[in-house]
């Protein structure tokens, strides 16, 4: 039986950090929605502390008010008393997953797929062949698959529009363009490689453009941060022992990733295993650490849009990273860039948190693309896999005619040709 020993070590007694001044309940996109004090931060950790003092138990509403957050990390930004929130909610879903397993296929999938390259890849040509046949068209004009399982039915809602090749191979090694200025690796990303490869290659040629050799281990794999979201947490550490092993660390500038959740879950390996301090002391954003090269010189190709950047909340809130993207959008030769109201709010992807919590992540998302349609934006940038699907989805579903691009993508535009 679960009960609050779990909290009985130092590390997991940090919600007594919390003061109960309710800044954070603002910052909450629960509880925005919903307005239940329960399915607040405040709300949450009170909940935990409880379960801590033996006046509650592991309730399946315990559960559900745990799972309903989105681990965006709004509110450790908002917070006086800097509660790791995150911390605290990665641990508490591990141990109520001990004894409540995930259902069976995500379980499947986080363990079995996603650690595994070559088989995460197998299954996005499997997605695009589904599309491009025109079985998705089928499906959807018929309606079958909402009658007969009505959440495979919102996943298939939002299967990004993927081809049977999108997916990249990259090679283990790029040269640096002009001077060399050091030597980077590269961390792909399981989704990123699969579904969105243009983007790891355009994330390179920048890189070489601003005098950097480019390494990629190839024994590298999914980072872990689904798998810890969902309470997984010995799937997670063993991802994490795996790709430490994979980078040679001392003979690195850095590690860099495109993907704010997967660039915070590296950052992030050392509450999770032990010795990983130097791992995650090297990781760095693209955009955190292309501010600070060279880059600038080469944006020579103008792109006369009106642009717009949404913050994914893993690089505003988990990595504290704000100011970097919009420095280098600004950049670029033509654009107008466009501030748009809530950038800071969170989408409602979450990982898959827009699968398991499909109607609350659609409320969420809504909140967002009536603010994105006032902006009049032609593109829309932001930095995480999960974002651009949700936000993809979300202009299909209003209707507004808009591009959703990763930031790296129109800085290479301006760059020129990728090589």
């Amino acid at each position: 039986m679960l009960d609050g020993t779990w909290m009985a070590n130092e590390t997991n007694k940090l919600y007594l950090d919390c003061i109960h001044c309710g800044l954070c309940l603002s910052s909450c996109p629960t509880y925005r929605v919903l307005g239940s004090e329960m399915d607040s931060p405040r709300g949450r950790i009170y909940l935990m502390r409880a379960l801590d003092e033996g006046r509650t138990k592991i309730t399946d509403s315990f559960i559900e008010h745990m799972f309903r957050c989105l681990d965006c990390r709004a509110c450790e930004t908002a917070c006086p008393s800097g509660v790791h929130f995150g911390q605290m909610m990665e641990e508490m879903r591990g141990k109520i997953v001990e004894e409540n397993p995930a259902h069976w296929f995500s379980r499947w999938m986080l363990q079995y797929v996603f650690p595994y390259p070559w088989r995460f890849q197998i299954a996005s040509r499997l997605l695009g062949l589904y599309r491009v046949s025109g079985i998705q068209a089928m499906i959807r004009e018929t309606g079958l698959l909402r009658f007969l399982a009505p959440r495979m039915a919102d996943a298939e809602a939002l299967m990004p529009e993927i081809g049977i090749e999108r997916g990249v191979t990259l090679d283990s090694f790029y040269r640096a363009e002009g001077r060399k200025q050091g030597t980077v690796a590269f961390f792909t990303g399981c989704v990123m490689n699969s579904m969105l490869g243009s983007i790891n290659r355009s994330s390179i040629r920048l890189l070489n453009a601003a005098g950097y050799d480019v390494i990629v281990p190839g024994e590298q794999i999914c980072c872990g941060a689904l798998a810890n979201h969902a309470g997984l947490r010995d799937t997670a550490k063993e991802m994490a022992r795996k790709n430490i092993a994979a980078f040679p660390i001392e003979d690195l500038d850095a590690v860099i990733i495109n993907a704010a959740g997967c660039g915070a879950m590296l950052k992030e390996y050392p509450l999770l295993i032990d010795g990983a301090e130097g791992f995650s002391a090297k990781v760095k954003d693209i955009a955190e650490f292309l501010v600070s090269t060279r880059i600038f010189a080469r944006l020579k190709l103008p792109l006369e849009r009106r642009v717009g950047y949404d913050d994914p909340c893993h690089l505003i809130h988990g990595q504290r990273i704000r100011s970097e993207p919009r420095t280098l959008l600004k950049a670029i030769p033509g654009i107008e860039f466009v501030e748009i109201e809530g950038a800071d709010q969170c989408c409602g992807s979450a990982g898959i948190y827009n699968i398991t919590q499909n109607e609350l992540s659609m409320k969420i998302l809504d909140q967002k693309m009536e603010k994105i349609e006032k902006a009049h934006i032609d593109i829309l940038a932001t930095g995480n896999p999960g974002c651009m699907f949700q936000f993809k989805y979300g202009a299909r579903k209003f209707g507004i005619e808009l591009e959703v691009a990763h930031p790296v993508e129109l800085l290479a535009r301006s760059l020129g040709e990728i090589q």
